[in-house]
């Protein structure tokens, strides 16, 4: 057994005997068995344990046994208590969820602080092939069927190569004290259900389906990441990354087969589901302005093309220019500068810049997104536009449009940013200063 815990540990270049291991440890026989394994092998360890209070009297035994435990290996041991109810009524999730997310966070800010390089967890082959057919059940895809990974990040997982039963030997032949949590006996949990109602079934048809199966996962992650890197070559070829937005080839997109797939790949990584997915087949065929909305991100029609933008931020974002010379935390870079009318030799026609009639501006000014309802004046027009019209005759993409910013005095638009200054407050022949206003290129992204 610990020949096969390094050796799995070294195939897997999971750690080695120069890196401080954080064991997370519940009491159960699969984390105890790892603890000692690592004691066994060398390791600089140190043991944490999670008490969520959920079993009453038990629950402080299992505190007490893994305190004592630690004692026995010579391990530092940390423990902290947590409230899981109070976890699952603030973010609405369930009792497993909960408890879940609060003991990862802890075992991460717990690393940290002591300078640990690895968490290590008990999962074991049993686990991996549970988990493979728990995501089958739910049709989770090619990715949930590779099991669970031997690394994520700074979290290994050492104890994959063994089997239950085979913990189970090492146990009995070490004479290894553990406690055993009762709800793990208990089939009201889809996990436990497979457990015990259909892998010894399984085992009964082939007792060697254990070893098969991590032959199995081990090969499906091989093809998931040949899979994965093919996704990621056509995306790069496909997705053109711009200030703020992706540019997508909407001619190239619709040639790939088998379709549905390479959009559920291409585009679930911006938090569409596979059903709004399927919907971005309607907004490839569809006219400009035809959207899809998802956790993190919208997706455009515009023309042949479509545009990824994020979500938009609060639309009642504000930021003041309180003199000439003086301006306070922007959202985006911007130089402004007075002149007197004789220093400017030449009105610059770059759309990134406003040569504005400063005496004709009344401070302080504010700078916000534009809002339906919002008109002005454009340059050379002595007639009122709104600006949603002025944005469809200047045919400006929808992604472009909701993030553009305006210039206003009280209720007065001086400069559509990056677009368009107002008639009103144009250079003229009176003029006698001059504020001059430069953005940054990627001020209309």
């Amino acid at each position: 057994m610990l020949q096969g815990f390094n050796s799995f540990i070294r195939r897997h270049g999971l750690c080695s005997l120069n890196d401080r291991i954080l064991l997370t440890v519940s009491g159960g026989i699969d984390s105890v068995v790892m603890a000692h394994l690592f004691m066994q092998a060398g390791y600089d360890c140190a043991i944490a344990h999670c008490n969520f209070q959920l079993r009453g009297e038990d629950s402080e035994l299992d505190e007490a046994f893994v305190r004592s435990l630690a004692l026995l290996l010579e391990f530092p041991v940390y423990v902290k208590r947590f409230d899981v109810e109070a976890e699952m009524q603030a973010k609405g999730i369930s009792l497993q969820m909960a408890a879940r997310d609060l003991r990862y966070a802890w075992f991460e800010e717990l690393a940290s602080e002591q300078s640990m390089n690895h968490i290590a967890t008990a999962h074991n082959r049993n686990d991996s092939v549970e988990t493979f057919f728990l995501n089958l059940s739910r049709g989770s895809g090619i990715r949930g069927l590779k099991g669970i990974s031997p690394c994520r990040g700074n979290i290994i997982r050492p104890l994959l190569f063994a089997s239950r039963t085979q913990i189970e030997s090492f146990q009995q032949a070490q004479h290894i004290e553990f406690r055993e949590d009762a709800s793990n006996l208990e089939t009201k949990y889809q996990r436990n259900k497979i457990r015990h109602d259909v892998l010894p079934v399984m085992e009964q048809i082939n007792p060697g389906f254990m070893e098969i199966m991590e032959g199995n996962m081990e090969r499906i992650g091989e093809v998931y990441e040949i899979y994965t890197r093919s996704i990621e070559d056509r995306r790069n070829e496909l997705f053109e990354e711009k200030p703020g937005r992706i540019v997508i080839d909407t001619g190239k997109l619709k040639k790939l087969r088998p379709l549905s797939t390479w959009l559920f790949e291409l585009f679930s990584p911006y938090g569409f589901t596979r059903l709004q997915c399927e919907g971005i087949r309607k907004i490839m065929d569809a006219g400009p302005g035809r959207q899809s909305i998802s956790t993190s991100h919208r997706l455009f029609k515009d023309r042949d093309q479509m545009i990824l933008v994020p979500s938009k931020k609060d639309s009642f974002e504000r930021y003041y220019l309180d003199d000439a010379v003086k301006q306070s935390s922007l959202p985006f870079p911007m130089d402004m500068e007075v002149l007197d009318r004789s220093e400017l030799e030449s009105i610059p026609g770059d759309p990134l810049t406003a040569c504005l009639d400063l005496d004709e501006i009344q401070f302080p000014l504010s700078i916000r997104h534009w809002k339906h309802g919002d008109y002005f004046y454009p340059l050379g027009m002595e007639q009122n536009k709104k600006l949603s019209d002025f944005f469809v005759d200047q045919k400006v993409p929808v992604p472009e449009k909701e993030q553009i910013w305006v210039l206003a005095s009280g209720k007065k638009i001086i400069w559509i940013m990056g677009h368009r200054i107002d008639n009103r407050f144009r250079i003229k022949p009176s003029t006698s200063r001059v504020l001059m206003l430069r953005l940054q290129p990627d001020i209309r992204s």
